[in-house]
């Protein structure tokens, strides 16, 4: 089993935040206390707005000072050629007759400036302010240039400082090479814990973000995908990660294959299936993708077709019976009258202990291979794969492969390449941009239904 990641202690950084103090100067007018929420009203769009600095300050008792924009208002000229004649005359009213404007200094200290200015006075004038960082949970994670070495802890402190909800400060090191995909990192600010949690479309996600990857950036193609889905299929995901597909669509009462190669990620899964109350809907494996589909599409030796028709059955019965429970309880809630009976029991389908050998003959709707840089090379293992006695009288699964395509490349590219490792030729495909991942290359979806002529191939083609 992998590790989470181990760091050294960074060293600590002085930030001088008096240095940052300054002051500008704006337009004050003198307002008794009663009348301060009124004048903010009246004056509404030539106030004071600047961040984490209030618009009214404390003038002599039972007198306030309702500071005004400096980029609007420079004078009390300003206010009656700018301000609409009948809320300036409401202000001359609860001011008693007179708007006085006076000078006032409005102190800015480090809290003010947000993490782009620091760094820009910070960082010698010849360097790249960083512009970006992606977060996971508490996890904020960069991916430095090699000008930014000699300050990278000052800047992880001052990314850490400036945004509360984070705990942590990472930098992503050397290229990927791990055999699970997941990133080196270096800590540079903050706890060295990258065990975190994330929420997604409502459903919550644990995850050690130093043993198993995860990409914040891909959190609307989750969504489309599983949308896409309908209630009551089976999908088969081969390369599962922590659940971002499976989770979601067993919410929606779909069924789920579920497999990973990184045993951290086969962990998580598993608890995330737990903790969000749909793990009798999720089987989760360790395994790679090819032996995980070629397990489940495997002939079996005992195959029943009433196995599925049973449960179709049994889930359509326990849909309908959750239906009148929770119309019989809103019922009562409109009236008001005590609701006593119990929910149904949760449909059983999932066991407790999946160590095993995902089950021969299984049946589903969808199989997606999350895993861009590799993942296409699995179709070579659905090629003459499917058994007819199992298949038979049922539609084929859509395949949903993401990978990556070049800058010189077309969709049909991509295709014919899919084509080639499944060896042989998909007519039926299509292609969708799913994000930029560099100028040069683009992550895509290709996805396109087993046909039988391919599926039922008297040759099997899966590699161990």
């Amino acid at each position: 089993m992998t590790t989470s990641a181990t760091f050294t202690t960074p060293p600590s950084v002085h930030i001088d935040r008096d240095a940052f103090t300054t002051v500008i100067k704006v337009r004050a007018i003198r307002v008794p206390t009663r009348e301060t929420d009124a004048v903010l009203r009246a004056l509404r769009g030539f106030v004071l707005d600047v961040p984490k600095v209030k618009a009214v300050a404390n003038a002599n008792a039972g007198e306030n000072l309702v500071l005004l924009s400096a980029d609007n208002v420079q004078n009390l000229g300003d206010l009656e050629e700018k301000v609409p004649r009948a809320r300036l005359d409401d202000v001359r009213e609860r001011v008693g007759g007179t708007i006085e404007t006076t000078e006032y200094d409005v102190p800015l200290t480090y809290e003010y400036f947000n993490a782009a200015q620091v760094l820009r006075k910070l960082l010698p004038d010849a360097i790249e302010v960083p512009s970006s960082f992606e977060t996971v949970g508490h996890v904020a994670h960069m991916n430095l240039r090699d000008e930014h070495e000699a300050h990278k802890y000052l800047i992880g402190a001052v990314i850490l400082e400036k945004n509360e909800r984070l705990k942590t400060v990472v930098n992503k090191i050397g290229s990927i090479e791990s055999e699970f995909r997941v990133p080196e990192w270096e800590l540079l600010a903050g706890e060295p814990s990258l065990v975190t949690e994330v929420k997604q479309h409502g459903a919550t996600f644990k995850l050690d973000f130093g043993s198993v990857y995860w990409n914040s950036r891909l959190e609307t193609e989750h969504k489309r995908l599983v949308d896409s889905f309908k209630a009551n299929e089976v999908i088969c995901d081969a390369t599962s990660g922590v659940g971002p597909f499976s989770i979601p669509a067993s919410q929606k009462g779909i069924r789920c294959y579920a497999s990973d190669l990184n045993p951290d990620c086969a962990k998580y899964l598993k608890m995330n299936a737990v903790d969000n109350r749909v793990k009798h809907l999720v089987k989760c494996y360790n395994m790679d993708a090819r032996a995980f589909i070629k397990s489940l599409l495997a002939a079996p030796s005992d195959y029943d077709a009433n196995d599925e028709q049973q449960w179709m059955k049994s889930k359509a019965e326990y849909d309908a019976k959750v239906a009148e429970f929770n119309a019989k309880k809103k019922a009562a809630k409109e009236k008001k009258e005590q609701f006593r009976e119990t929910k149904p029991a949760k449909l059983e389908w999932a066991a407790e202990d999946e160590d095993g050998t995902p089950p021969a003959g299984a049946t589903f709707d969808h199989i997606v291979t999350n895993l861009p840089a590799s993942g296409i090379e699995f179709l070579d293992c659905l090629k003459g794969s499917f058994d007819r006695r199992v298949w038979e009288g049922r539609d084929l699964p859509m395949v949903h492969c993401y990978t990556f395509k070049g800058a010189d490349e077309t969709d049909e590219d991509v295709i014919k390449r899919g084509g080639k490792h499944l060896g042989a030729e998909i007519v039926n495909g299509e292609v969708r941009e799913v994000r930029d991942v560099s100028p040069n290359k683009l992550m895509v979806l290709l996805s396109f239904r087993m046909t039988p002529e391919v599926a039922y191939d008297a040759k099997r083609q899966c590699r161990e």
